[in-house]
């Protein structure tokens, strides 16, 4: 898969630290070379090394995991659904991303959904949350 994304100038996420309630249980749990969240975020740090500005290869991790001791500055894109109507806040993206919250990439979509159907309230919402996370880009 990788191979195949670097071929057409691609990327790939994986899956690393979600803020579903059933997901703790594998993510935590502990390997020979840390937890096995620890481990997923190994490979795109590795990946991503000599990249510049950012690497193609990211992960997902929830706007809502409330704090982690894994290292989320891999040099790629985060994926954090949670954004809005789940709970997570651009405050919590800063505290639980820190320096690598300008990568972060917060998914919305049910706050911009629940504006609909009407196509100005999407546009609408959809700004507002732009916005809002606007200030990332200097975290």
């Amino acid at each position: 898969m990788i191979e195949t994304a670097r071929r057409f100038e691609a990327g790939v996420f994986v899956l690393a630290l979600t803020s579903n309630k059933e997901g703790a249980e594998v993510q935590h749990a502990r390997t020979s070379e840390g937890t096995v969240a620890g481990v997923v975020l190994d490979h795109p740090a590795h990946l991503n090394a000599d990249a510049t500005p950012l690497g193609d290869f990211g992960a997902v991790i929830g706007a809502t995991i409330g704090s982690s001791d894994e290292r989320l500055d891999f040099n790629g894109p985060v994926l954090a659904p949670g954004f809005g109507a789940r709970g997570g806040t651009v405050e919590d993206l800063k505290r639980i991303f820190g320096a690598a919250a300008r990568n972060v990439l917060p998914s919305s979509s049910r706050d911009v959904l629940r504006a609909g159907p009407d196509v100005a309230a999407l546009r609408e919402a959809a700004l507002r949350g732009n916005d809002a996370v606007a200030a990332l880009g200097d975290a």
